[in-house]
């Protein structure tokens, strides 16, 4: 945001002779950066621009200067400024015609209805535990592993649901682990 360039003397306009308010609050610079005389409307302002706060002393080749009370001297790029504090702005309307499509509320949109979930919510913990790595093998996996109690590199718990060729898998403290499918074909397939 600081602006890093120099001037040279000749170019830079004459600082503000006017004496700011000092009682008056300081203002945000996003009161000045929708105007159309921005940045010259600042001159003389007593700003905050997102924490530093000062005294805007000088436009220098559209960027402002800024004095704090302790005489420290920042430059903001106006557009800059502007990128960061102005309201964003409006989409533009949608074409009419023919061609347009409608657009539905969020009240007239259906809720979208995936497929229904398979979970298991009291798992067999009393089952032999079975190594991933004999499942992995098997053509309909993952879907063969659902309600198997399996071990996954030293991690034991039955497989209580399937989303996705994912695989969550709850201990039986009652602690779920998620495992990709693909991943589990790669490390303990053949």
């Amino acid at each position: 945001m600081q602006n890093s360039q120099t001037t040279s003397p000749a170019a830079e306009k004459p600082e503000v002779n006017v004496q700011p308010d000092l009682d008056a609050p300081f203002k945000p610079i996003s009161d000045f950066v929708m105007r159309p005389d921005f940045p010259e409307c600042a001159l003389g302002e007593r700003v905050d621009i997102g924490g530093y706060t000062g005294v805007v002393v000088a436009v220098v080749k559209k960027s402002l200067k800024v004095r704090s009370p302790e005489g420290v001297t920042r430059s903001f790029n106006s557009y800059g400024l502007q990128r960061i504090y102005a309201p964003p702005s409006e989409p533009a309307p949608a074409p009419l015609g023919p061609s347009a499509v409608p657009i539905l509320s969020s009240e007239e949109i259906p809720p979208s209805k995936g497929p229904p979930r398979q979970v298991i919510d009291e798992p067999n913990f009393k089952q032999p535990v079975v190594p991933i790595g004999k499942l992995v093998t098997h053509p309909s996996f993952p879907q063969c592993a659902f309600g198997q109690q399996v071990d996954i590199g030293g991690y034991t718990g039955v497989v209580v649901e399937i989303i996705k060729q994912s695989l969550k898998v709850r201990s039986s403290e009652g602690r779920s682990r998620n495992y990709n499918g693909a991943v589990l074909r790669k490390l303990y397939g053949p």
